[in-house]
């Protein structure tokens, strides 16, 4: 299965050609202090848990929400440094007056979820719901909220991606092509030079399909 980034509106796919296009992607911390800081930095919310989204095991967010300095390139594979927070996501503030549109349950209330505060000492959610309630982004609902504009560079995005998967399918099929053509120009040299029997040649020809 292919992963997706976790971040509302992003549509990054972790796909074979990502790397190459210089985009990563990065598990959630088994830290718990900083996941949590994760979770609050995307202002997610889910709508089915009445409560803000909790990343699941495997789930990612690529490597567009952290800055050029939050990534160590000593090594030949790329990680993020110990303790880094992803910090770019797309603006809410204009997405405000479409978020009233939305089907909110009734009375709608964050479930209150530990966190820790700036001395990183743990306290309830509750006394932080009202800072980040009005910032948070509902799970989904950046499928109500794109732009036109903005669903033509995903559509221009997808078809990108095809674009590549075809040319490097048909670099396969050429490449194999070649390949039996040289191996059938092999097994006649052999034959003519009596160096293989009629059986063995018989059998690599069956690699030989049209």
């Amino acid at each position: 299965m292919v992963k997706c980034c976790s971040a509302v509106g992003c549509a990054s796919r972790c796909l074979p050609n990502s790397k190459l296009k210089g985009l990563t992607f990065h598990v959630f911390p088994t830290d718990e202090n900083i996941k949590r800081k994760w979770v609050l930095a995307m202002k997610r919310l889910d709508v089915n848990a009445a409560g803000i989204w909790e990343p699941k095991k495997g789930d990612v967010l690529c490597s567009r929400h952290f800055k050029k300095t939050d990534f160590d390139r000593s090594a030949p594979n790329i990680k993020l440094k110990p303790g880094v927070v992803p910090s770019i996501f797309d603006s809410v503030s204009h997405l405000q007056g479409k978020r009233e549109k939305l089907h909110y349950r009734k009375n709608f209330t964050l479930k209150a979820l530990p966190v820790t505060n700036h001395n990183h000492k743990l306290v309830d959610a509750s006394s932080c719901v009202e800072e980040f309630q009005s910032q948070f982004i509902f799970e989904h609902s950046y499928s109500v909220m794109d732009s036109p504009k903005k669903l033509k560079h995903k559509l221009d995005h997808v078809i990108s991606e095809l674009e590549d998967t075809k040319k490097s399918l048909q670099n396969v099929l050429d490449r194999e092509k070649r390949f039996q053509k040289s191996l059938r120009k092999t097994i006649r040299e052999l034959k003519d030079e009596c160096l293989i029997s009629q059986e063995t040649a018989k059998r690599l020809e069956a690699f030989c399909w049209d």
